[in-house]
């Protein structure tokens, strides 16, 4: 879990006075639990030393594998079918069945995740309380809106490797050919069982030593996948830093169709510095140097550039923007960080083009009063990611997760304003 972080009463951004708390009305006390790692993890995605500036490192004499016969399958994504330009990957937690159900406008989705089930070790799936979770009645009620709204839905097969006891899981597992193929063998028969249209692998990171076992289990994972029958969807995910991947292996002809880049968590409880989530640009690391460097295995329409539908909050040592952290903070969820924007006024980084709020608070009730910097990713930010995806001709975007948006509204709004084709 990241780090909790309880903002007391505080004083205005003069000092003078006292004030309620800019997040305690909107914010948890709490950190928000994003409910897996399709999003952010317990520990960093972007990369394995999250404040380094360098890009992944890459075999320079590699390329783009030839372009295989449905390799990104418009029929496969359904996203030309709903009237939208490209692919719209939706998460959806076990916990947020009911906002699938009852709030996710479907118009501007063309793809849901179910997020997820986990791989144990065995080769088996976990028949833990995100099966029980798959297999409820609920499940089949957000399946059957989905296909009737001419959505897909997917399964989100996830393993992570983040922890020492996690990363010794997922060695056991790639290591063994056999374990693979009962996975991929597992995985489908699901697939099939449940009447779903294909499967979404976040295996994150994959542990040293186990790059050319993953590009196999997903290999094993579209053959199991066609056994059944053709048409259905396979992608991948990965890390903002992506060189535990052999990503143009796993595109190849006989692999997946598509990978979704996390391009989220590239701040957060470690950085040192205040800003974006998500940059799109800036001295650092950023989602567009990621895009740049994945395009050198992957073609245009083979990528899915995935975004946060939340932003971080830190103490910091000044008011400008990204100034020095005092503490950790923690995520906050978009329908959170819009309603401070909203009682404080958001100001523009034209750098890392994000939003972001300053003001002054307390993180505890005897704390000092002290600066805070919020960033995130609203209306305008998102909608220059959407540019970028639309001007390079990549294959679409992904949310995680629509739930933390609350009620659909500026976030849905800027999705049907880039990708819309036809009128809901």
């Amino acid at each position: 879990m990241l780090a909790v972080v309880v903002l007391m009463a505080a004083c205005d951004s003069t000092g003078e006075s006292p004030m309620t708390s800019p997040l305690a009305s909107a914010v948890p006390s709490a950190s928000f639990d994003p409910g897996g790692s399709a999003g952010p993890s317990a520990e960093p995605t972007a990369s394995a030393s999250p404040e380094a500036s360098a890009s992944p490192s890459a075999n320079p004499s590699a390329s783009p594998p030839p372009l295989a016969p449905g390799t990104a399958d418009p029929a496969k994504f359904g996203f030309r079918a709903k009237g939208l330009s490209h692919e719209v990957m939706a998460f959806v937690t076990t916990s947020q069945l009911d906002y699938g159900i009852d709030s996710l406008d479907l118009s501007v989705v063309s793809t849901i995740a179910f997020f997820s089930l986990e791989a144990a070790s065995t080769g088996h799936l976990k028949h833990d309380v995100r099966w029980r979770r798959w297999t409820s009645a609920i499940t089949d009620r957000l399946i059957a809106r989905a296909h009737a709204s001419g959505t897909k839905v997917v399964i989100s097969l996830a393993r992570f490797a983040w922890s020492p006891g996690q990363r010794m899981v997922a060695r056991e597992l790639l290591s063994h050919a056999d374990r693979r193929q009962l996975l991929a063998t597992e995985v489908a028969a699901e697939v099939a069982r449940r009447g779903v249209d294909g499967v979404n692998v976040d295996f994150e990171p994959i542990p040293i030593g186990q790059k050319a076992n993953f590009t196999d289990f997903v290999h094993r994972m579209r053959t199991a996948l066609d056994a059944i029958r053709s048409g259905y969807q396979l992608t991948f995910d990965v890390t903002g830093h992506h060189d535990s991947y052999d990503v143009g292996g796993a595109l190849a002809p006989g692999g997946a169709d598509a990978v979704y880049l996390m391009g989220y968590h590239y701040a957060g409880t470690w950085s040192t510095i205040a800003g974006s989530t998500s940059p799109l640009g800036g001295p650092r690391y950023d989602v567009s140097d990621t895009i740049r460097s994945l395009l050198r295995f992957a073609r245009p329409e083979q990528l899915i550039v995935g975004l946060p539908y939340y932003g971080h909050v830190w103490p910091t040592r000044t008011n400008r923007v990204h100034s020095r952290t005092l503490g950790g903070g923690h995520d906050v969820q978009y329908y959170q960080a819009a309603a401070v924007a909203g009682r404080l006024g958001a100001r523009w980084d034209p750098v890392e083009q994000v939003s972001w709020v300053v003001f002054r608070d307390r993180a505890c009730g005897s704390c000092p009063v002290t600066w805070f910097q919020l960033y995130f990713d609203d209306a305008r930010s998102i909608g220059a990611k959407y540019r970028l995806i639309e001007q390079r001709g990549l294959l679409g975007t992904g949310i995680w997760t629509s739930a933390f948006e609350g009620r659909p509204r500026e976030l849905t709004a800027a999705i049907r304003e880039a990708f819309a084709v036809t009128p809901p």
